[in-house]
């Protein structure tokens, strides 16, 4: 099954599109096949549970799967100028035209070099830039990073910041070369509420202004609605529900992409309330199974989900791989 996001893009003027995107272990088959495309200045954020393949997605797109995993289909960074196919190819456009951020900033950084020679780094040793301009842009990325005193935090060790001073400094980095496309994983995760606000908001604003596609993967659902334009939820390594973030949020069609929503906390005069949570746990990608991969776990299970697996089907502005969904939302059959 294959996830098309939108109508074939214009990536001219910037973005990314993954076409037939499949990763398998062993000749078994893992994650997909998926396509999307990201325009320039927008985002897209894959959703799903632990164990849902995201973050195996996210690397493959990097070039950095690991030993025994192999992936096929195509990757198109506008700036790269070409199709990209081999890991090899992806990974030379890290640091170059592709930034990532990962889920836990301090993996980023040398504990024995202050953070600001390691934000120039990168591009110093690539040799994008020279020296005086890659300390000007540092400064400048920090001070829209909401450092009031940037020379200051260059000075500091990775010990000495905040998980919220961190995960700043670290989005600075990755958008130091002014990438093209931006791959973030699990960006707030570590963070309290306010943070994790802001810190998608600071992605998001580098996005818009450079023009710069933005690929993150998250848990909450309802959060990265707010953050996204699209909206890819994977459940075992398929795609189960894809289309406009506010769609999604709003009209719910998939039981997993509504039990999602469903778990997310929310704040209410009641009091305390306990958390809803999904019953049972994601099945590996790598077992195989007849049908549905999530009806063990579906209220809306029927025989024909136990026996054949659904394909994406358009419904509104949706695509929904789920035999009972209709258009108007979860819940009816």
């Amino acid at each position: 099954m294959t996830a098309a996001l939108a109508p074939a893009a214009d990536l001219s003027s910037g973005g990314l599109r993954v076409s037939g995107l499949a990763i398998s272990y062993g000749g078994t088959p893992v994650i997909g096949p998926l396509s999307f495309e990201v325009p320039a200045g927008a985002s897209v954020t894959i959703v799903g549970e632990t164990g849902a393949g995201k973050t195996l997605l996210l690397r493959s797109l990097m070039g950095l799967l690991p030993a025994g995993f192999e992936m096929i289909g195509e990757v198109y960074v506008s700036d790269a100028g070409k199709p990209l196919r081999t890991a090899a190819e992806l990974r030379a456009q890290l640091g170059r035209h592709v930034g990532v951020v990962l889920q836990n900033p301090f993996q980023a950084f040398d504990p024995l070099r202050p953070v600001g020679r390691q934000v120039t780094e990168g591009v110093l040793r690539r040799k994008l830039i020279g020296r005086q301009a890659a300390q000007e842009r540092a400064i400048t990325l920090l001070r829209q990073m909401g450092f009031d005193r940037p020379e200051e935090v260059q000075r500091l060790f990775p010990g000495q910041l905040s998980g919220g001073m961190a995960q700043r400094v670290a989005i600075a980095t990755a958008v130091m070369p002014d990438p093209g496309v931006v791959l973030a994983d699990e960006p707030t995760s570590a963070l309290d509420a306010m943070l994790r606000v802001r810190v998608l908001g600071l992605l998001r604003e580098f996005a818009g202004r450079r023009g710069a596609a933005l690929v993150m993967i998250s848990h909450d659902l309802s959060l990265a609605a707010e953050f996204s334009q699209q909206l890819i939820v994977l459940y075992s390594g398929r795609v189960v529900e894809t289309g406009p973030a506010a769609e999604l949020a709003a009209i719910p069609r998939h039981p997993y992409t509504r039990a999602l929503l469903a778990c997310t906390p929310q704040v209410s005069t009641e009091g305390k309330r306990e958390l809803p949570s999904i019953p049972g746990s994601v099945p590996s990608p790598l077992q195989p199974r007849a049908g549905c991969r999530f009806a063990a776990r579906c209220p809306l299970v029927i025989e024909r989900c136990r026996t054949e697996e659904p394909r994406l089907r358009a419904l509104g502005g949706a695509q929904v791989a789920c035999h009972v969904a209709k258009e108007d939302g979860a819940g009816t059959s």
